[in-house]
C-alpha cells in the first residue's frame, strides 16, 4: 500500500490537510468541497484521526504545512488549533517549517488574524481574485473589495509577513483596463508572494453550464495571452521573479511547500480528494466527504492507489521542471531515469532554443516568458511515450 511507501519516507517535504467546505460555490471552482457546514466539527475530528492514523514510529520529519480547500479559513479557532496539536504530536514539524492557511478575505478580521498567528500560522494566501466588486459578484465570490483591502491591513498588524494573494486574469466582463487597475492595486500592496492565474472553464461548474448554453461571453485565447502578457511585464517591472507559470515573488519568498510539488518531493495529504507522493506512486483519498468521515470512525484510511510507471515519471519531470525557474536537468534527469534526454531530443532542443522560447543555463533547460505561453505545447513534444 502507498500509506507504508509513505512511512518510509521519514523526510516528507510536506504536509496537506484538505478542509473540503465553503459558505457557498464560487461560478468557477470545481475542487472538492462541501456548502453543507454541519459536518464541520465532526470533519476535524475525521482530519485529526488520519492525522495519526498515518504517522509512524519515528515520526516523520515535516518542512511544510499547507491548510488548502475549500475555505480553512472558516475552521473555528479551536478547530484549528485541535489540527495544529495533532500535527505537532504525531509529526517532527520543523522548527523553521513553513505553515500556511488558504484564507479568504471576509473570513478575516483582527481578532481572526491574531488566533492564526497564535496557532503558528506564519504564510496567509488570501484569494483576493480582483478588487472589482461587479467581477467579484459575477465570479460569486463572499468578499468586496474593501474587504479585501481591509483584510491585508488585518493580517499586516497580526504579525503576519510573508503574505501570498490570488488574483485572476481573462475574466468575464473584464477590460485589459480592469486588470491594470488590478494589478496597480496589488502593487502598492508590496505582497512577497503572488498567484496570478488565467481563469479556465471547467465542466460541471457555473462557468461550464453558461458556456455551453450560450449565456455568457467569455475571453478568447488571444485575451487570455493579452493579459498573461500584461501581468508579466507589469510585475518584472516591479522587481517580482515569475519563478513558476502562475507564480511571483519578491526577495526569493518561493512558495516552499508548492516548491516541493513541483520538485517531486514526497507529501503527505490529509482529508477528502486529498494527494499523497512516496516519490514512487501517488494516492488519494476518496472524494466524498460522508464516505470519508465513516472510513475514519472506523479507523480505515484506505488511499486510492495511482501506480507511476518509468514513463509516466519521466514525462511528470518534465511537465514539473519546465513550469519553473528549477529548469529541467539533463544530468539529473539521466541519473534517475537513465535516458539522455538532451540528446534524444536535440534538434527540437535547439529549435526552441533557436526561436527564444527556452534557454540552456548550467545544462539545464528553461523556459522563457515565451515558452510558458505554449509550456503545454513544449511538454507535449518532449513527452517520451507511453506504452
Amino acid at each position: 500500500m502507498i500509506q507504508l511507501l509513505l512511512l518510509h519516507h521519514k523526510k516528507l517535504s510536506g504536509l496537506y490537510i484538505h478542509i473540503p467546505f465553503c459558505r457557498k460555490a464560487c461560478n468557477y471552482c470545481d475542487f472538492h468541497f462541501s456548502t453543507q457546514l454541519h459536518s464541520l466539527n465532526r470533519m476535524v475530528k475525521g482530519l485529526a484521526k488520519e492525522l495519526k492514523l498515518r504517522s509512524s514510529t519515528p515520526k516523520s520529519s515535516i518542512d511544510t504545512i499547507y491548510f488548502g480547500g475549500g475555505t480553512p479559513s472558516i475552521l473555528a479557532d479551536q478547530s484549528l488549533n485541535i489540527l495544529m496539536e495533532t500535527i505537532k504530536t504525531y509529526y517532527n514539524v520543523s522548527t523553521s517549517a513553513e505553515v500556511t492557511l488558504e484564507a479568504n478575505p471576509d473570513d478575516i478580521d483582527s481578532d481572526k488574524a491574531k488566533s492564526w498567528k497564535r496557532a503558528g500560522i506564519n504564510r496567509l494566501s488570501i484569494g483576493i481574485q480582483t478588487f472589482n466588486d461587479k467581477i467579484l459578484k459575477i465570479l460569486n465570490r463572499s468578499h468586496s473589495a474593501d474587504q479585501a483591502l481591509k483584510s491585508i491591513e488585518w493580517v499586516r498588524q497580526a504579525g503576519f509577513h510573508n503574505i501570498s494573494a490570488d488574483l485572476m486574469f481573462a475574466l468575464p466582463d473584464a477590460s485589459d483596463i480592469l486588470l491594470n487597475t488590478d494589478l496597480k492595486i496589488l502593487m502598492n500592496l508590496d505582497l512577497p508572494h503572488l498567484s496570478i492565474y488565467g481563469l479556465t472553464i471547467e465542466d460541471k461548474t457555473v462557468f461550464g453550464n453558461w458556456k455551453i448554453q450560450n449565456k455568457r461571453a467569455f475571453p478568447s485565447d488571444a485575451d487570455y495571452e493579452r493579459n498573461y502578457r500584461i501581468v508579466h511585464e507589469v510585475l518584472i517591472q516591479n522587481q517580482y521573479e515569475h519563478y513558476e507559470i502562475s507564480s511571483f515573488a519578491k526577495n526569493k519568498h518561493f512558495s516552499r511547500h508548492n516548491s516541493s510539488y513541483w520538485l517531486q518531493n514526497p507529501y503527505l495529504g490529509i482529508g477528502p480528494g486529498a494527494h499523497s507522493f512516496d516519490g514512487e506512486n501517488r494516492g488519494h483519498n476518496i472524494s466524498n466527504n460522508q464516505i470519508y468521515l465513516k472510513q475514519m470512525d472506523i479507523g480505515h484510511a484506505q488511499l486510492i492507489i495511482e501506480p507511476l510507471s518509468l514513463t509516466e515519471k519521466m514525462n511528470e519531470y518534465i511537465m514539473t521542471r519546465l513550469r519553473t525557474h528549477f529548469g529541467l536537468d539533463f544530468e539529473q534527469f539521466e541519473e534517475k531515469f537513465h535516458r539522455d534526454i538532451r540528446n534524444d531530443h536535440l534538434k527540437f532542443i535547439d529549435q526552441i532554443c533557436l526561436e527564444g522560447l527556452a534557454f540552456l543555463e548550467k545544462n539545464k533547460l528553461k523556459l522563457t516568458f515565451a515558452g510558458f505561453l505554449i509550456s503545454d505545447e513544449i511538454c507535449a513534444r518532449l513527452f517520451y511515450p507511453i506504452s
